[in-house]
């Protein structure tokens, strides 16, 4: 699929969390449990305003204008955990059910490593969930660790911490 990748903007936002929402609760559903995903959805699939101005998110858009992916890289982690001087993290990926398995998520990692590499950069973490580890194996991370990421209200969220060199 041709999708053009573009920084992420605050006018986004809707049609972000709308992609979070269809992308968290279909393609996460087969490695949680239903009752994990109740209390994880409603506070993982809200697009983040720190993100979209970030100038490091990227959203991908079909020709016809749709969002099918986000994704983009931090140097402020999201659990506030592994940051060094020289790393960043991977933050808030998601490709729509529809465009899985298209070079999407592939496109913005590309895009992610290039630009964080640009900026003087020499490795990126990724708390990846539990079905995305082939994902970001595939594209070089390598797996660390297992993690629980105490989301707000300390509802736990397994994750795997994963690395990638620059």
């Amino acid at each position: 699929m041709t999708v053009r990748l573009r920084i992420a903007q605050p006018h986004d936002e809707m049609a972000i969390g709308e992609l979070l929402m269809r992308s968290y609760q279909v393609l996460l559903a087969p490695a949680y449990p239903p009752e994990t995903l109740m209390q994880v959805l409603p506070l993982v699939t809200k697009a983040r305003p720190d993100l979209l101005t970030s100038g490091t998110y990227y959203v991908a858009e079909t020709p016809a204008g749709q969002i099918a992916g986000a994704g983009g890289w931090t140097k402020h982690s999201p659990t506030g955990r592994d940051e060094t001087a020289n790393n960043g993290n991977i933050r808030h990926f998601a490709t729509h059910p529809e465009h899985a398995r298209q070079g999407i998520g592939s496109a913005l990692i590309s895009r992610c490593l290039q630009t964080a590499a640009a900026s003087g950069l020499t490795e990126l973490n990724c708390y990846s969930t539990l079905n995305g580890e082939a994902f970001y194996a595939a594209c070089g991370f390598k797996r660390m660790e297992p993690v629980t990421i105490p989301l707000p209200g300390d509802v736990p969220f397994p994750a795997i911490r994963m690395v990638k060199g620059l």
